[in-house]
């Protein structure tokens, strides 16, 4: 045998190479129900930020897939954010054989997890009773579905267009059978999701039906709760591609042929995988288990799934949007689904690393809200919900703009985040409730009519601080001025006798009884143990309210010492994440919840930084564990997942809007991250043993590092940051602590 036929044949009997689009796992965090979350996520098959994403629902509500069920009703294109949030404007497809049956609670089919394949980029399962394989593969604004249908048994497919009010229509010469399903939030202009859906074989009989299961043969139907049903041949592999518009059903089906040309679900596939190759691969990792590095790369996975993108490409090409508070086409950008209150902590300042121009494409169209709505909304779904508190668009505005961002119009980015500070909101916006009370008397009173007082007064805070900084940044000193004073409201919550942020009535007493145990009432989803450390713009300010370093240190220390155990409080009933927060183990900091999760790094700001790194690789290791309840906490948006990925890479943005990040400990031998320009950062850990997590000394490109963080100029900058880690703290190391925000910014 020649030497080159030796390299060939080794070559072929070779394992493929590692594509890092099938590393992350879908099925993580599946396991969740409404009493305990695991994720609160479902299986989605979608193009990072597209419009939509695919996935198996073997439910209503917000758990359309939950991994403990076994009979499967739908293959559902959702655009769910959330598990207590709306799917607004979603349809689903199911193949039927043998006797048609077009109910939700009727035509499921029992599934084995066995025969289910979940990637990012495609899904397959077969459908046990129907004995019907189905695949997806998903685009940007639809997908291409095949149904290989067993031989000798009538076959059919079943439309789900949804309840909220839908409307189907179909063509049976064209193949076609186009819809609207207009379930949406109230308040905004009204607006319908349009779906066209074509087959590649022809329907040998068709009809319509609705939510009470009458069906006839009739084309369309227009109803509360409506569908289609339609007839094919045994023995066949049915082939369908599918396209949405939020303007028109001509711009569905502009999108299904650009971007499904031909009903290929292995050549869409394909192309989804070689996007999820190409934005998986902006960070790149050497060593950890098999299991870190598939848990890295869902958790990145997670973390490119949201917010949501609106855009359009109209018939000249151009880029648009369908306006959702005005009603009205307009050319730019647009995203929604979006929890700042949860993603602004970790989830978009990871896209200032990693995109920075998908980071100013989020802004420009928080911009285009700004200026078709009125305000920039805090947590649309597609229009603004109002569903939590604070306005941390703020932060998100400020952060990319003092980091250097620009691809927005920064005059009325600041704009819009301003009014947050200094005007009641208004319609649909409604985000700073208290906010009179609030500038009035520097705080939001206990009994003035709002709930979560405490937490707003302190988010709040946060927020006006991050509008003081864009404020200098442009050079509008009187905002700076002012808000900078307003960011300092914090302080008339802080009671010395107890140690806590408490809730204060009107006249300026506290609010009692107190008890620190407590969860809601003043605070939101948690205690004041918890919402104690929400005063991230002003860290040395809370260390002197608490009387000095070693008091804010044993306080520290106290959070984690302290018991696991929880009163209801002002809830009046267990809600999943008091469970969560307990069986967390971690005395009362509750990383199940995004309150805390800047928490752990304030040891770095406190002078001992190798507690923050003891704590950092707990969290790591507890909490963020391979299979469907491997997870602990809601995903929210890309969140939990955005704050593993910064500690498994060693650094976190304790303070979005100041260019700083607080040093942990990396979990892998080398991650590189590629920037824009060409440059790389390196992360680089040298240990003896896997265990080893306490910085014994550091080096930012073969210079000496001292100092527990690093600031955003040099991660863009490139270059390599090494750690040497050991088995034991070093308890001289990063000892100077961090910056202060305003000086770091100030230079």
């Amino acid at each position: 045998m020649t030497r080159a036929l030796i390299i060939l044949l080794a070559a072929a009997l070779a394992p493929a190479a590692e594509r890092l689009s099938d590393l992350p796992d879908p099925l993580v965090g599946t396991d969740s129900k409404y009493e305990l979350s695991h994720g609160n996520t479902y299986p989605a098959t979608f193009i990072p930020y597209a419009m939509a994403a695919w996935s198996p629902q073997t439910g209503e509500g917000g758990w359309p897939y939950q991994y403990a069920k076994d009979n499967l009703r739908g293959l559902r294109m959702t655009h769910r954010p959330s598990a207590w949030t709306l799917d607004w404007g979603s349809f689903s497809l199911l193949p039927v054989t043998g006797s048609l049956k077009v109910l939700p609670d009727e035509r499921g089919s029992k599934f084995r997890h066995a025969a289910e394949n979940a990637r990012a980029y495609r899904y397959d399962v077969t459908l046990d009773d129907y004995r019907t394989r189905v695949s997806i593969a998903p685009t940007e604004h639809g997908g291409v579905l095949r149904f290989a249908f067993p031989p000798s048994e009538p076959a059919f497919v079943v439309l789900d267009a949804g309840d909220g009010g839908s409307t189907v229509k179909i063509d049976p010469a064209a193949r076609r059978v186009t819809g609207t399903n207009s379930k949406t939030a109230k308040g905004g202009a009204p607006f319908a999701l349009y779906f066209v859906i074509e087959f590649d074989k022809p329907f040998s009989a068709s009809g319509t039906w609705d939510k009470a299961g009458m069906r006839d043969d009739a084309k369309d139907r227009a109803g509360q709760h409506v569908g289609a049903w339609l007839g094919l041949a045994p023995g066949q592999a049915v082939n369908v591609r599918v396209g949405t518009s939020l303007i028109s059903l001509d711009q569905a089906i502009r999108a299904m042929k650009a971007e499904s040309p031909t009903a290929d679900v292995e050549a869409a596939a394909e192309a989804a995988r070689r996007i999820w190759d190409r934005e998986l691969s902006v960070i790149q990792l050497e060593g950890g288990t098999p299991a870190q590095r598939k848990t890295f790369y869902t958790a990145l996975y997670h973390s490119l799934q949201f917010p949501r993108m609106l855009n359009e490409t109209d018939a000249a090409g151009a880029m648009v949007h369908y306006g959702l508070y005005d009603g009205k086409v307009h050319p730019g950008p647009m995203f929604t689904d979006i929890g700042f209150w949860d993603v602004f902590r970790a989830q978009f300042p990871l896209l200032t690393v990693i995109n920075p121009k998908k980071d100013a494409e989020i802004i420009r169209a928080m911009v285009n809200t700004y200026e078709e709505g009125g305000w920039i909304p805090t947590w649309p779904n597609p229009i603004e919900t109002n569903v939590m508190i604070g306005t941390h668009a703020d932060s998100a505005v400020a952060d990319a703009y003092i980091k250097g961002i620009r691809g927005f119009d920064a005059d009325k980015a600041f704009a819009a985040i301003r009014k947050d500070g200094v005007e009641p909101g208004s319609g649909v916006f409604d985000a700073r409730k208290g906010i009179a009370d609030y500038l009035k008397l520097g705080y939001v009173p206990a009994d003035g009519g709002v709930k979560e007082s405490v937490a707003r007064t302190l988010e709040y805070a946060y927020d006006d601080w991050c509008i003081a900084q864009m404020a200098r940044a442009i050079g509008r000193q009187a905002d700076y001025v002012r808000f900078m004073k307003q960011s300092k409201s914090y302080r008339n919550l802080y009671d010395m006798s107890s140690g806590f942020m408490r809730g204060r009535n009107r006249d300026g007493s506290w609010l009692t009884p107190f008890d620190p145990l407590d969860w809601g009432g003043v605070y939101t989803e948690g205690n004041a143990w918890q919402w104690l450390w929400s005063v991230q713009q002003d860290i040395p300010g809370l260390m002197s309210l608490m009387g000095g370093r070693e008091a804010f240190i044993q306080k520290l220390d106290g959070l984690f010492a302290a018991t696991t155990d929880f009163k209801v409080g002002g809830y009046g009933q267990l809600i999943h994440e008091m469970t969560e927060a307990k069986l967390g183990d971690m005395g009362q900091y509750a990383h199940i919840n995004e309150p805390v999760h800047h928490v752990i790094y304030l040891y770095d700001y406190a002078g001992q930084p190798w507690k923050a790194q003891k704590w950092v690789r707990e969290v790591l290791d507890r909490n963020y564990k391979p299979g469907p309840a491997g997870w602990l906490g809601d995903e929210d948006n890309g969140q939990m997942s955005a704050w593993y990925i910064f500690s498994a890479l060693g650094f976190y943005p304790v303070i979005p809007g100041q260019p700083v990040y607080a040093l942990g400990s990396p979990l892998f031998n080398r991650a590189s991250i590629r920037l824009e320009g060409g440059r790389t950062f390196t992360v680089e850990a040298l240990r003896e043993d896997a265990s080893d997590r306490y910085v014994q000394s550091a080096a930012l490109n073969g210079k000496p590092l001292d100092r527990p963080w690093i600031s955003h100029k040099e991660i863009v900058s490139g270059g390599l940051l090494r750690f040497q880690l050991g088995p034991k703290p070093n308890e001289k190391w990063g000892v100077g602590g961090l910056p202060a925000p305003d000086e770091i910014i100030a230079k």
